[in-house]
């Protein structure tokens, strides 16, 4: 190998050296850079954490091999005050739960016992918590280290309900326990539509003049006449009862507009690209959030069914397996009880 070669060689090593650096760094922030700066992403986080909170938690027990409702057990008493200290409801605990679980792909929720039953639940900020195992991949010994402010404290698996979405890509068995983010997924979108609002934002602030008025005729004004020009203009253009009109004048001028080009307005339009594509990502109609080509009635319909049958009811169904194997058999360990999501309110 000569030294060309080498030379060639080494800098791609160092292109994707750097690749990988701004890469581990997205992720590092990727709530930050996502549902704290998108506006799409926090729409999209918003709906579905709302309208899931929204639901109510009801318990059943198992009679006869059937599913029954009842009221007056000790989970209703956690769902009606989950942490006095506090001062949260279950709707908070909800929104807290689903968001980080959304945003992060983690999302972990703390019980804390008393007389040997969960009587105060707490969610766990994702971003504090470290993954802890060996590396034995049938027995790994999970842990969970969890440190913000003054508070270090170490978990074991029974003492955290993680909920999490797989991430196939792991290379290591902590890493195996990782959840993969949607925002992780839809990364590059999520930049694009950053540095699009960036884009805009900086096209509008500088824009400054809409046009200018220039004299065509064979005597240029003096700067008088240009002075009386530009306020006489003012008088008789300034004002929202004449916006889009054309005003007329004696003399022989020319209007040079400076409003944006075509290439301009079409980098603000691109903005629903980017919206379709997170909403591919979360499974929702983008009708649900002002796309401009997609507000039919039948859209919106679909788009509303779509939020139920492919992100509301798949979450519940996770999120409810978490809390009956977390909760539910904490308080009744025989196995006969549930909590699950109320539909029947639901069209």
């Amino acid at each position: 190998m000569n030294l060309l070669q080498r030379w060639f060689k080494l800098d791609k090593r160092n292109d994707l050296i750097r690749l990988f650096d701004k890469y581990n760094s997205r992720q590092d922030n990727l709530i930050e850079q996502s549902y704290e700066r998108n506006v799409d992403a926090y729409a999209l986080v918003n709906r579905i954490t709302n309208v899931f909170s929204s639901l109510d938690w009801i318990v059943e027990r198992k009679v006869d091999g059937e599913w029954e409702e009842i009221e007056d057990t000790t989970i209703h008493e956690l769902l009606e005050n989950p942490n006095q200290s506090k001062g949260y409801t279950f709707a908070d605990i909800d929104e807290m739960l689903l968001t980080y679980l959304l945003c992060n792909g983690n999302s972990y929720l703390y019980g804390e016992q008393l007389g040997g039953k969960i009587a105060e639940l707490d969610v766990l900020p994702s971003k504090n918590v470290e993954i802890q195992t060996n590396q034995d991949f049938f027995l790994p010994n999970l842990k969970y280290q969890f440190d913000i402010g003054k508070t270090h404290r170490s978990y074991t698996q029974e003492e955290i309900e993680h909920v999490r979405f797989f991430n196939p890509s792991y290379q290591s068995i902590q890493e195996s326990y990782k959840g993969l983010s949607v925002f992780q997924v839809a990364a590059n979108v999520v930049q694009v539509g950053n540095d699009r609002w960036d884009a805009s934002a900086h096209l509008f602030q500088n824009r400054g003049m809409a046009g200018l008025i220039t004299d065509q005729s064979n005597r240029p004004m003096t700067q008088p006449e240009a002075t009386t020009m530009q306020s006489s203009l003012n008088k008789r253009i300034a004002g929202t009862d004449k916006y889009g009109g054309v005003g007329v004048t004696n003399k022989d001028l020319k209007y040079i507009p400076m409003a944006m080009s075509a290439t301009d307005l079409q980098l603000i339009e691109q903005g629903v690209i980017s919206l379709r594509a997170m909403c591919n990502v979360f499974g929702l109609g983008s009708s649900l959030f002002n796309d401009p080509a997609n507000k039919t009635f039948n859209n919106r319909l679909e788009a509303e069914k779509a939020l139920y049958t492919n992100a509301i009811k798949p979450l519940s169904d996770k999120i409810s397996a978490k809390h009956n194997n977390y909760i539910v058999k904490n308080h009744y360990p025989d196995g006969n009880y549930r909590m699950r999501k109320d539909f029947s309110t639901v069209e």
